[in-house]
């Protein structure tokens, strides 16, 4: 295991530069601003389904990261549970998988609590259960049977004791440091301290989590971090890796793309929940139109982002159409005001909403 960070003088007080941080940080704070006060928008039906999606994604991709993979299914429907929700044709809750949407459920509600070994092991517990039963795929076997602190790091056991006590206490702290900063601190701290065999990164963001809610104080969240962590999964295990060779204890480096990466997951939120908002309304202007099933099927498709061009052609493949049944359709929508011919002509004839 890397131990030069632990190893420097003057560990754990890490330095950055606050003058680079200021402008980003403070972009950061007004797009999380901005996105609570359009999510205060939504109905209660529409923001039950976005936390269900914000909350699966970020318990399956912080798991990929690991390498371990999740049914979808299965968090999904343990998370409707948590939402009282009911979705038709989802599995019954696996008892496993709970234990780790908990973890995320934990965090994010339970984000004002302070933080606690005993805390700590519960999640790492519901890890090990599920490595244990091999719900998952993993690149490598598990030896963890409970959840206990490495004995490897410099053959001192007490020492990695130590160092977790110290992170705990400095977590509890209240600090004038921002809580959006500080959730990327912990982050990294517990990244180079890296007390158990594995999960240690999905233990991490869990941390950063509770700081994140804190920072915006928002435990019903519908930016997803560790998705876009995933996303960006090459560059953030780079930065990792950077922080961790650092001689000088400076981690402005690793804040800025900390940073960066939380900017990027609270556009895609903010861009995300404005299509929301704008299908809303547009639905509420023509509540009163008639139209048949494949049009509302179709009309929904475009607002979710098609991939490609509506045509004639795919409209009848979607729908299982004659081409002169999808050409209606069509048609009628153009008259309703709904839709509107793009340039061009002939097979290659496409739609959009207007």
């Amino acid at each position: 295991m890397e131990t030069s960070i632990l190893q420097q003088k003057g560990w754990p007080f890490l330095t950055w530069n606050n003058k680079e941080l200021c402008y980003l940080l403070g972009e950061v704070r007004n797009r999380q601003g901005r996105l609570a006060g359009k999510s205060g928008l939504l109905g209660l039906d529409i923001k039950k389904e976005i936390l269900l999606n914000s909350f699966t994604n970020n318990i399956i991709k912080s798991s990929f990261l690991e390498g371990k993979f999740l049914d979808e299914d299965a968090v999904q429907s343990s998370v409707a549970g948590h939402l009282n929700l009911k979705i038709p044709g989802l599995p019954a809750k696996d008892p496993l998988i709970e234990q780790i949407v908990n973890v995320t459920i934990d965090a994010l509600s339970n984000y004002r609590l302070p933080i606690t070994e005993e805390r700590i092991l519960t999640w790492k517990k519901a890890y090990s259960a599920i490595h244990k039963n091999q719900l998952i795929q993993f690149d490598y076997k598990p030896n963890i049977e409970n959840a206990q602190v490495n004995m490897a790091y410099l053959n001192d056991s007490i020492h990695i004791s130590n160092e977790i006590k110290r992170l705990i206490n400095w977590m509890n702290t209240l600090h004038p440091i921002d809580p959006v900063l500080k959730a990327g601190i912990t982050l990294l701290k517990f990244h180079f301290i890296n007390p158990f065999e594995e999960d240690n990164g999905l233990i991490a963001r869990s941390l950063m989590d509770i700081f994140l809610t804190r920072a915006d104080d928002q435990p019903k969240r519908i930016f997803c971090m560790s998705a876009q962590m995933c996303n960006q999964q090459e560059t953030y295990k780079h930065a990792l890796r950077q922080a961790h060779q650092n001689k000088n204890l400076d981690i402005t480096e690793w804040l800025m793309w900390f940073l960066y990466c939380l900017e990027s997951a609270l556009i895609n939120a903010e861009n995300s929940l404005t299509r929301i908002l704008e299908k809303s309304k547009f639905w509420e202007r023509y509540r009163l139109m008639r139209l048949n099933e494949r049009q509302v099927k179709m009309i929904n498709m475009l607002w979710e982002g098609l991939e490609a061009n509506l045509t004639s052609s795919y409209w009848a493949n979607v729908n299982y159409c004659s081409p002169d049944t999808a050409l209606r359709d069509i048609q009628d929508l153009i008259d309703k005001n709904v839709l509107y011919k793009k340039d061009g002509g002939g097979r290659s004839t496409s739609y959009e909403l207007n």
